[in-house]
């Protein structure tokens, strides 16, 4: 029995004894990689690397050597040419002999470097390209490419040739073993606990990374989408249906249909359609479609919609259907029955069939758009073809989530710099938080004016509201820089500024990877502790506990948490739409249901029942009924208005824009990475010989100071990509990436592939501790 089966009572957050006010919630979800990092250096030219490196040492050198020699202006036309390319001169060139002998010494070593490179590149190209050929022939990397996409897979399959194919193997690689995601086997999700009693070092079990105990197939949202369009459109189970009012207390207008106001007035969540057409004295055929009308309008709901923020909503529905079957519906829920089979089946089909089940899924549900009636949603997009998402998870029509057997137990000194050494960084992102939530506030109470706003004119009213960011800790920082000097390669907050408490309640998640290649050997204070993604809400959610053994008993812990740090402060979450495959976000506290439907037992608010009171100076969230003013929960909703009346979002904080930043830590943990900022003009060109286009980029690298490695990101993507500069395979996908952008941010990759703590073997692994982190509002009690 390990340590996440072994019964226990309900935990409750660690709190830092005498330090920091914050609490870490002691369930951890471990994100890592599904493939080693050894695959990307199987796509490296290791060889080549190695000697140009040496190769432009000595160019530099020789560089410097033109610049102080007086060579004279007697050397010939030729001699010159021999000169500017750093080639040996004649013996009897009317130079020095000194100098001379110098200059060909050097300049002699280039040449014969530049022959063992032209040699290294023949030989690292042979082995790059068996590399990919097995690579194409994996049937591991094949299943993760058709989960990732279809069309990708049957190129790899029928084996397609060339430079694209090459460039898709490489792009897949670098996101299958260089980053930390939750999806299917090449993104496992594995769970750790905090034991704050536990005074030994972090422990951790794990049979391997090809050990997947279970797998799960879900569909992406505009299946659900089409499948609820079909109920409303199906003359047997839309009768049965019992719609329930959401998003709007009061009359609604009847937009493009004169029948919604009073369908919509008489759905009580009791009354069945049927029943409201007597009542009304129309078809049944009539009350559905205005039904269906308002559900697009997000005015109703009905007891066969899944909650937003259930796990799996097919299964959800089926369960009902089953319980309360529909006469007459046999053939739809035939239809749901076979596509659950389909998924059933999904997760431990071979390629082949992963791409068939997948095609019949996309047939199904456009079957159930084409019974459809009315317009879609918008933004919902074609059920079988998809919707153009930026979300890994939502361009498939299945995706997948695994669970892997890594179970790690955080004690001793790396428990102690969660708590209080990251502790210590969030404080001064949560009083810029805070900083920025004021001013912001400041600015919507100053476009609105005095008076009362219904919350949707408020909305609509400072739509274009920027977010006022703080500058606080950017000044910070700057000042730090400033001393530290242009060449520092770190600069350390510690002791530069004590951060205040925020007067709200702070929720917050931090991806936490480990410098260190063994657990057992971190030390506290010194190992390096990198922040990854931070994120603005409490992401121990019902997807990422969906394998957890105690599941539901670490969803209530959080809750409990949540109410916990919120204390007074009346919270609000906003329910929306399940667009990206995953659910939306529902925590602790009041409920809008905003396109999606709550699945708790929270109260529920109806838009028209919120209001924004502004005097001009100060701005407050408010619903008829509730006395104390409200507060949105977050959920990476980055715009002015939310940041206005939510809870502080903590954000990554915004260095000043530079060619070049350094790391920035507070002691041991690492707030952000090495940066550069490089215009695309300033990158080499991309030339087809990958000896010349090595050469370049190394030349490239050795001006700028870039290291071999790192992740590069452009404004228009929201990830970024891993670039390995010894590679043209993965140089490829930063020339793709710099086609569409002005410029790029490059940041190093740390920890480097030598510092990574999760081995299989010899095999290396990214890896990232996903910690959940609450704050309660100070007080002047607690002060």
């Amino acid at each position: 029995m390990d340590e996440l089966t072994r019964p226990r009572p309900a935990g409750r957050p660690v709190a830092e004894p005498g330090g920091t006010d914050w609490s870490l919630l002691p369930t951890l979800v471990v994100r890592s990689t599904g493939f080693p990092w050894q695959v990307l250096d199987g796509l490296a030219f290791t060889e080549s690397a190695e000697a140009l490196a040496e190769l432009v040492r000595l160019e530099r050198a020789a560089a410097a050597v033109v610049a102080v020699t007086p060579f004279g202006g007697r050397l010939t036309r030729g001699a010159r040419a021999r000169l500017r390319n750093l080639r040996p001169l004649p013996e009897d060139a009317p130079v020095d002999p000194v100098a001379l002998a110098r200059w060909n010494a050097l300049t002699g070593r280039i040449e014969g470097l530049r022959k063992e490179v032209t040699a290294a590149v023949e030989r690292d190209a042979g082995s790059v390209q068996e590399a990919l050929r097995r690579l194409a022939a994996d049937e591991r990397f094949l299943d993760a490419v058709a989960c990732s996409s279809p069309a990708a897979f049957r190129d790899l399959r029928r084996g397609a040739r060339g430079a694209r194919i090459r460039r898709q193997i490489a792009a897949y690689a670098q996101r299958f073993c260089a980053k930390c995601e939750t999806m299917s086997f090449f993104g496992p999700i594995n769970y750790g606990r905090v034991e704050p009693d536990l005074t030994g070092p972090a422990r951790m079990e794990w049979s391997g990374h090809r050990n997947c105990p279970e797998r799960r197939a879900f569909t992406a949202a505009r299946v659900g989408d089409a499948l609820q369009a079909a109920l409303l459109a199906h003359p047997a189970a839309a009768g049965r249906l019992v719609p329930r009012r959401k998003t709007w207390a009061g009359p609604v207008p009847a937009g493009g249909d004169p029948l919604v106001p009073d369908v919509v007035g008489r759905a009580d969540g009791r009354r069945d359609v049927t029943e409201i057409a007597a009542l009304l004295d129309v078809p049944v055929r009539q009350v559905a479609a205005a039904t269906a009308t308002a559900m697009r309008r997000g005015l109703l709901t009905h007891r066969l919609c899944p909650p937003a923020t259930t796990t799996d909503p097919l299964g959800w529905v089926r369960e009902r259907l089953a319980a309360e079957p529909f006469p007459g519906a046999e053939e739809l829920t035939g239809s749901l029955d076979e596509l659950i089979a389909l998924l059933d089946a999904h997760p431990g089909a071979p390629p082949e069939r992963k791409v068939e089940l997948q095609g019949r899924v996309a047939a199904l549900a456009a079957g159930w758009d084409a019974a459809a009636t009315g317009p879609r949603e918008p933004g919902a997009g074609d059920a079988a073809r998809g919707t153009g998402s930026r979300f890994y998870n939502d361009r498939v029509i299945v995706h997948e989530a695994a669970v892997g057997t890594l179970r790690v137990t955080v004690g001793g000194d790396l428990a102690r710099d969660l708590r209080g050494a990251v502790g210590s960084v969030l404080d001064l992102l949560a009083h810029d938080a805070e900083l920025t939530r004021l001013a912001t506030n400041r600015a919507l109470a100053g476009h609105l004016g005095r008076g009362r706003f219904p919350l949707v004119t408020a909305m609509r009213r400072s739509a274009d509201l920027p977010i006022r960011h703080s500058g606080w800790l950017a000044e910070l920082i700057g000042a730090a820089l400033a001393e530290a000097g242009p060449d520092a390669a770190e600069v350390d907050l510690a002791g530069r500024a004590a951060a205040p408490p925020p007067a709200a309640p702070v929720l917050c998640s931090v991806d936490v990877m480990a410098g260190t290649d063994d657990l057992a050997r971190y030390r506290s204070g010194e190992t390096p502790l990198v922040l990854g993604d931070i994120h603005d809400a409490a992401l121990l959610t019902p997807w990422a506990l969906q394998f957890h053994p105690e599941g539901a008993a670490r969803l209530a812990e959080r809750d409990a948490a949540v109410r916990a740090a919120l204390g007074g402060t009346r919270a609000l979450s906003v329910v929306g739409r399940r667009t990206t495959g995953l659910p939306p976000l529902e925590f602790p506290g009041l409920v809008l249901e905003l396109g999606g439907t709550s699945g708790g037992t929270a109260a529920r608010v109806a838009l028209d029942e919120l209001y924004v009171d502004s005097d001009g100076e100060r701005a407050e969230l408010r619903a008829a009924g509730v006395p104390e003013p409200l507060m949105f929960h977050n959920g990476e909703l980055d715009t002015g208005f939310h940041t206005a009346l939510a809870l502080p979002r903590i954000r990554r904080p915004r260095p000043p824009r530079a060619a070049r930043l350094p790391r920035i830590r507070l002691g041991n943990v690492v707030l952000l990475r090495r940066r550069w900022t490089v215009t695309v003009d300033a990158l080499p060109a991309p030339v087809a010989d990958d000896g010349e286009r090595l050469a370049a980029m190394a030349r490239f690298r050795n001006l700028v100071g870039l290291p071999r490695r790192f992740f590069a990101k452009s404004a228009a993507e929201r990830k970024p990509i891993y670039v390995d500069t010894a590679s043209p395979v993965l140089l490829d996908g930063l020339a793709r990436l710099a086609a569409g952008a002005a410029e790029l941010d490059l940041s190093e990759v740390l920890p480097d592939p030598d510092g990574l703590w999760l081995r299989d073997g010899d095999l290396r692994f990214a890896a990232e501790l996903r910690c959940v982190y609450l704050r309660p509002a100070e007080t002047a009690e607690r002060s």
